[in-house]
């Protein structure tokens, strides 16, 4: 671990948070803390009516999908976050970690209010009892040793982003997508919370690795973190979910994950030079003063091209 890391420095000078020294970092902790919410927001009375609509493969389906996300939320996510915690310094970083620490334990207790309300304690240990058994979870145990005690920092930072983009987010999605039916309002809208938060704590990771990051790592060692973590939830997808007792199509799934990995690859690639950039802006501003020119615009139009802000 490079000691020499902004974000991994002892802060002896530091005795308080102000003034602050990295702002975009403090924003950052802003947003989440803006966005706290606790379980005592969670509103499920309609839900409870609305589960004994369901048939029993609906029913069946939101068993395994709040199972595994409690099991995934419990067993992997935190443990990205803490370690990530025991190894930075900065003040900033560490008010945004601690703060998300908190965040992840209300999520812990959300799910665990939607699981009591709608399976027996004995449903409970027998879906559990399928998702400890099921050879995915034990990759995700896996994987998660390998790149949170990574000796490379940014290794897991990038783990820490592909943890809250890719794990779960399938799940997500078929809640989701039973919102869009009219099903289960208030888990919909506590899925919703948590989803929102999740999006803050990967954009935070992303943030991290490409603003204050020393450390040089590969395109292709962030395409093998990312690719395996999709490996997994595609086989959660394939072989645990049972998609086909909701109308919904393992293939949809499937884009959507990799979609989803995708971006996080685009928001994380670090080889792009600026020159590049400058070079594919260049090539743009040339286009459009080309099509202009083919196409007689005014000058009121042209202007409007000018002021467009990809340029």
């Amino acid at each position: 671990m490079n000691k020499q890391e902004p974000l991994l420095r002892d802060n002896k000078d530091r005795f308080v948070i102000f003034p602050v020294k990295h702002n975009d970092i403090w924003d950052a902790y802003k947003a989440i803390e803006a966005n706290f919410w606790t379980s005592g927001e969670i509103d499920i009375q309609q839900d409870l009516l609305a589960w004994q609509e369901l048939n029993s493969e609906k029913r069946l389906f939101l068993y395994k999908v709040l199972g595994l996300i409690l099991s995934s939320e419990k067993n992997l996510n935190g443990k990205l976050t803490k370690k990530l915690s025991e190894k930075i310094n900065l003040p900033e970083a560490r008010s945004f970690l601690d703060l998300q620490l908190v965040i992840e334990n209300t999520h812990t207790e959300a799910y665990g209010i939607c699981l009591n309300s709608f399976l027996q304690p004995a449903q409970q240990q027998e879906i559990f009892k399928e998702i400890e058994g099921f050879s995915a979870t034990a990759a995700r145990e896996e994987w998660i040793q390998k790149w949170a005690n990574s000796s490379s920092f940014a290794e897991t930072l990038v783990a820490l982003a592909t943890a809250k983009s890719i794990f779960t987010y399938s799940s997500f999605a078929t809640i989701f997508w039973m919102k869009n039916c009219g099903l289960m309002p208030g888990l919909s809208y506590t899925y919703e919370l948590i989803y929102r938060d999740k999006a803050l704590h990967r954009d935070f990771a992303t943030q991290l690795f490409r603003d204050h990051l020393i450390e040089d790592i590969s395109d292709k060692k962030i395409q093998q973190i990312i690719g395996e973590a999709v490996a997994i939830e595609k086989e959660v997808i394939s072989n645990f979910l049972p998609l086909d007792l909701i109308g919904l199509k393992t293939k949809s799934l499937t884009e959507y994950l990799e979609y989803e990995s995708r971006r996080l690859f685009s928001d994380l690639m670090i080889s792009q030079s600026s020159k590049e950039e400058e070079l594919a802006k260049e090539n743009l501003v040339n286009k459009r003063a080309k099509d202009f020119a083919q196409n007689n615009k005014t000058d009121k139009e042209f202007n409007k091209i000018r002021k467009n802000p990809d340029l």
